[in-house]
């Protein structure tokens, strides 16, 4: 989880740093919205024509809407103040997709917080990428309620993508003021390349040093178990012998490891631009992969040694996404 955020009831003083949780103060702003601007006005009509008549009637009324625009004021303000807000793990996905941006708004106050409205509001060159409007997201929460809700934000190429400033308000009860705050979490989504290409793979490794058709791995002789190791084929694992309640094992035959598919950069040479080529590197992976292949990955500076599994699959990808930027790990 990264790190939290809370809005804060008053102004942060100076110096102070917070000490629970990475807390980070933020201000909570609040304005009048166009029909509490015209209640002002109206409001401001009332009195003079109260001051200039003498009505007692008139001053009644003007201050009853006074107290009511003032309580109204002070609501919206406590619908946001106190609120925590924190960012959790961001689920990878390929060029065109719509990131989720996964944002927890926990509400440790013991009164309800309804109608809250986050919306990601990214810089003007991100705007005109996108070419897509960002759709806001509603809550409602009760006292002493956290929720876990998704900010979308459209892909277009693949690489890192960081969440924009999100902007969390809110107008309850009455929309005659919106009070809002930033958001700044250090988020950030992997964009693997949009799957692309011919569905031929290359000649597997072994069939290049002997001249002949690769074979698919787990296709040869049985040779025994192994234990199960974290993003193993789950077509490989025994399971009879699961059915059996002993530990969970991994299929081996004897050709395992001698038929492979290297997916080299070599491969992928005869395509004119570098992001059609990891489109089809891409494309190669999730066929591999499906399909039950021992593979790996070889692009310059960065090379994985064969295996299989999700999590070997999703590392391929994500090398991919990561191609020719420069980052920190």
């Amino acid at each position: 989880m990264t790190e939290s955020i809370v809005l804060e009831r008053l102004s942060p003083a100076r110096g102070d740093h917070a000490s629970v949780s990475s807390l980070i103060r933020q201000r909570v702003y609040i304005l009048p919205t166009r029909p509490g601007f015209l209640l002002c006005v109206a409001m401001f009509t009332m009195l003079l024509g109260a001051v200039n008549y003498n009505n007692s009637m008139a001053y009644i009324l003007t201050f009853l809407l006074v107290s009511v625009f003032m309580v109204c004021m002070l609501h919206t303000y406590r619908n946001l103040a106190g609120l925590v807000i924190s960012g959790a793990k961001v689920k990878p996905v390929f060029a065109g997709e719509m990131a989720g941006f996964p944002v927890i708004i926990d509400n440790r106050d013991g009164t309800p917080c309804p109608a809250l409205k986050l919306v990601c509001h990214p810089s003007r060159k991100a705007k005109r990428a996108a070419q897509q409007s960002y759709q806001p997201v509603m809550v409602n929460l009760q006292a002493s309620q956290w929720q876990q809700v998704e900010i979308p934000a459209p892909t277009i190429n693949r690489g890192l993508l960081p969440l924009e400033r999100v902007i969390i308000s809110s107008c309850f009860p009455l929309g005659l003021f919106r009070a809002w705050s930033y958001i700044h979490l250090e988020e950030q989504c992997v964009v693997y390349p949009k799957p692309a290409g011919i569905d031929q793979f290359p000649a597997p490794v072994a069939a290049q040093e002997q001249g002949q058709e690769g074979v698919k791995s787990g296709a040869n002789d049985f040779a025994g178990f192994r234990q199960y190791h974290p993003g193993d084929s789950i077509r490989n694992i025994a399971w009879k012998a699961l059915a059996r309640e002993q530990p969970l094992l991994v299929k081996r035959f004897s050709g395992d490891g001698s038929h492979t598919l290297m997916l080299a950069w070599e491969d992928v040479g005869h395509l004119p631009d570098i992001e059609l080529r990891l489109s089809q590197l891409c494309r190669w992976i999730l066929l591999a992969e499906n399909q039950g292949w021992i593979y790996g990955l070889e692009i310059p500076g960065f090379q994985i040694d064969p295996a299989q599994g999700t999590l070997h699959k999703n590392r391929c990808l994500e090398a991919l996404a990561r191609y020719g930027i420069h980052h920190a790990d």
